[in-house]
């Protein structure tokens, strides 16, 4: 049932979120992978991650690698879907920027695979929060400094759904002790 609400936001997603359509989706034929990171030969200004917050210093298992790279040669026809943007991600250059994304084919999501197989936490598919949604502790941390631009590019309901997949995914890796699961205080 699950994986069919998550069908019914992906179209949602693909028809609807920001001024996005099935035209405009992202090919994965485009992009180059190294682990969790990609890029475009059209916009070498940008990166893609197919991690969301905590993103570099996250416990990850010793397969992910080999996982990710898996996973997208059994889904040449994968399309990627923005999830929200960080912009600028580096200070000297404006026009940088880095995307959270999950990489799609059909009902499958390689976001959802990597948390089932234990690969990472399932808290790294969150995305990032926006200046409003952010705690009042949190923005001080950024007094400063220029506060982050995240831009979120999928609608809340397709997130919420596409988070609760992530949960049970989750809860399938630790309990069948696979990849980080396996050995816990080896990843704290």
């Amino acid at each position: 049932m699950k994986q069919i609400i998550f069908l019914i936001s992906l179209v949602s997603i693909m028809t609807s979120c920001n001024g996005q359509t099935a035209n405009n989706t992202l090919s994965l034929a485009n992009f180059t992978f190294s682990s969790i990171f990609g890029t475009t030969k059209a916009d070498s200004t940008n990166t893609y991650c197919l991690l969301g917050t905590g993103f570099f210093r996250t416990p990850r298992s010793e397969n992910s690698d080999s996982l990710i790279t898996d996973w997208i040669t059994k889904h040449p026809k994968a399309i990627v879907i923005p999830v929200s943007a960080l912009v600028p991600s580096m200070t000297d250059d404006k026009n940088s920027g880095i995307t959270y994304c999950w990489l799609v084919d059909g009902n499958d999501t390689i976001n959802n695979y990597l948390i089932r197989n234990g690969c990472f936490p399932g808290g790294t598919m969150q995305r990032p929060q926006t200046w409003s949604e952010m705690p009042r502790k949190e923005k001080s941390l950024y007094k400063d400094i220029e506060k982050p631009n995240i831009n979120v590019l999928i609608d809340k309901k397709a997130y919420t759904n596409f988070i609760e997949q992530i949960k049970s995914a989750e809860k399938f890796a630790s309990d069948n002790k696979l990849g980080i699961w396996l050995n816990p205080e080896k990843y704290r």
